[in-house]
C-alpha cells in the first residue's frame, strides 16, 4: 500500500520533479570526472593510416626517381661504358658545374648591391641552359654524334666564361 501512495504522490506532482534540470556547469564537472578512454581500435587506425601514407610517399618518390633516370639522362648513362665522348662529356659537364656554381655564389652576393645584375645574369644563363637542353635532346637521338657533343663542351666553356667575367666587372 505504501507503493501506491508513492506512486501516486509522483504521478500527481511529477510536474515539480522536473523543474530542476541540472545546470551546464554541472554538466561539464560530470564530464570531466568521466574518465577518458581513446579505444585501441582508433589509435590502430590512424597509425595504420600514418604508415599508409609514408608508404605512398616512398614508393611515389621511388617511382618518380627510377622513371627521371631512365627518361631523361638515363639513356646518356647508360651509353657512358660504350662511348668514350660521352664519358668525356659527363666529367666535362661534372666539372663546369662545379666552378660555374662556385663562381655563382660569390656573384648572388652581388645581388644586394646590384640588383640589375641579378638579372641579367640569370636571363643569360637561362638562355644557355634552354640551349643545353636542345643539345641533351639531340644527343638522346643520335648518342655517338660528336658534334653534338662538342657544342655541348662549348656551352658549358661559355657559362664559365660568362660567369668569370662577371666576377671581374664587379667588385663587391
Amino acid at each position: 500500500m505504501k507503493n501506491d501512495r508513492l506512486e501516486d504522490f509522483v504521478r500527481t506532482h511529477r510536474d515539480e520533479f522536473d523543474l530542476h534540470d541540472p545546470s551546464p556547469e554541472m554538466w561539464a564537472e560530470i564530464n570531466r570526472k568521466l574518465p577518458v578512454t581513446v579505444s585501441k581500435r582508433s589509435v590502430f587506425v590512424r597509425w595504420a593510416s600514418v604508415a599508409a601514407i609514408f608508404a605512398v610517399v616512398i614508393l611515389g618518390s621511388t617511382v618518380l626517381i627510377r622513371s627521371l633516370r631512365s627518361d631523361g639522362g638515363g639513356t646518356v648513362v647508360a651509353q657512358e661504358e660504350a662511348d668514350p665522348e660521352v664519358k668525356e662529356l659527363l666529367e666535362a659537364e661534372a666539372y663546369y658545374a662545379q666552378q660555374v656554381n662556385g663562381k655563382l655564389e660569390e656573384i648572388r652576393k652581388c645581388y644586394a648591391l646590384n640588383p640589375e645584375l641579378q638579372v641579367e645574369v640569370e636571363d643569360d644563363l637561362t638562355e644557355l641552359e634552354q640551349m643545353y637542353d636542345v643539345l641533351k635532346e639531340d644527343l638522346a637521338e643520335n648518342v655517338s654524334n660528336k658534334a653534338v657533343i662538342e657544342a655541348m663542351i662549348e656551352n658549358n666553356r661559355f657559362r664559365l666564361k660568362l660567369v668569370n667575367d662577371v666576377l671581374e666587372q664587379v667588385n663587391c
